[in-house]
């Protein structure tokens, strides 16, 4: 009589064992990592499926996997992130409401007297002195160094928070300040020399095809054209910049390297066919943070609209000076709410390009692997 077929090393009559997954596991997973010794890691696979899910995998990571990392964030840290990058921004909030109501002064003044009497008052409103275009530009330059201090500030402690994410290491409100102190100044020290770099490309390229305008003194396709380069290749140039150097504040937090060290880093991570992976990503991840930013900031920007209205009609339309401040101080309000939301959906996307480029061109998971193991046995299941 025939009998059931049975596999090779077990007995008739016991039951099958269950249908196992990648490696053996019978839940699917992996049953660890070998160590050096030929043993295995501690912790198998049913400890694993008890794990946090991590900010991202510690394999080379596909572009669903780093935008899912950018928003996977806010679940894993969005009280931390968020106060740390709302305290940031929110000082240069200030300091840039107080700069920018100080170059508006001349302007508001102007329009308040044009409005009263047209006739009494000539020249162009708002840059009546040569003082005044010199505070508006003072006031943007000053804009431009806050801003860049301030997320220079805030992208140092998110990195160090995203990555501590991915490792399953806990890095404290505390450990975040601390990385700021630490790190804060290469970073905006990075970032400073980045710009000037842009802007000396983009100023050179610029010049030069504005030459034939200067030599010829007329406008026709000889000048035209030249300048038309020109401003394209500037542009063209401070893009090549930015992709090259993107991945340098992460380096320097990450890899405790200085300034320089960190922009050779980057370089490095971006050279060649790397460029392209990484470019790709980080604009589409910057695009959806602009359009983000904007769609914000708009709402924001309507209510001030409204607001200003109803004060110009309240005042029998002489609250003009009054109605511009609100309008703006509500959409600079806007415009700081979006960028301490949007902050640490950045800043942890920058990351996993960063860990997905060292991962895929350096075995980087090797190393987060290792510290993930050391975390999750030094602190138990999460």
């Amino acid at each position: 009589m025939s009998t059931s077929w049975t596999a090779p090393g077990s007995t008739a009559g016991e039951d099958p064992p269950p249908s196992a997954g990648p490696g053996g596991d019978p839940f699917g997973q992996s049953p660890g990592i070998d160590a050096p010794d030929g043993g295995r890691y501690p912790g198998g696979p049913r400890r694993e499926l008890m794990q946090s899910m991590p900010l991202f995998p510690l394999r080379p990571l596909g572009l669903g996997e780093v935008l899912g990392a950018a928003v996977r964030i806010y679940r894993l840290r969005a009280r931390s992130v968020l106060g740390v990058a709302a305290a940031v921004y929110g000082i240069a909030f200030v300091v840039l409401t107080f700069v920018t109501g100080a170059s508006m002064v001349p302007m508001l003044g102007d329009m308040q007297a044009v409005f009263e009497d047209p006739e009494a008052v000539t020249g162009t409103p708002g840059f009546s002195t040569a003082a005044d275009a010199v505070l508006m530009i003072l006031s943007s330059a000053v804009t431009m160094i806050v801003t860049l201090v301030a997320s220079s500030l805030v992208t140092v402690a998110l990195t160090q928070v995203a990555l501590g994410e991915a490792v399953g290491r806990h890095i404290s409100t505390a450990q975040m300040w601390g990385s700021m102190r630490r790190r804060g100044l290469p970073a905006v020290a990075v970032g400073l020399l980045i710009g000037v770099l842009s802007l000396v490309a983009f100023l050179v390229l610029c010049g030069l095809g504005m030459l034939p305008v200067i030599l010829l003194r007329e406008a026709s396709w000889l000048t035209v054209v030249p300048l038309v380069l020109g401003v394209l290749l500037g542009v063209l140039a401070v893009f090549w910049i930015w992709a090259r150097t993107v991945l340098a504040i992460p380096s320097l937090v990450l890899e405790d390297v200085g300034v320089f060290g960190a922009i050779r880093r980057s370089l490095a991570l971006t050279r060649g066919r790397r460029l392209w992976r990484v470019l790709g990503t980080a604009v589409l991840l910057y695009l959806i943070y602009t359009f983000a930013v904007q769609l914000i900031a708009s709402v924001f920007g309507i209510v001030a609209f409204i607001v200003y209205l109803v004060i110009l009609l309240a005042s029998a339309l002489e609250g003009i000076v009054l109605g511009m401040i609100a309008l703006t101080v509500i959409s600079m309000v806007g415009s700081y709410v979006a960028t301490f939301l949007l902050a640490p959906f950045l800043s942890a996307g920058f990351v996993a390009i960063y860990a997905d480029s060292r991962m895929r061109h350096e075995a980087w998971d090797v190393e987060l692997l290792r510290r993930a193991r050391e975390a999750w046995d030094g602190d138990g299941v999460r």
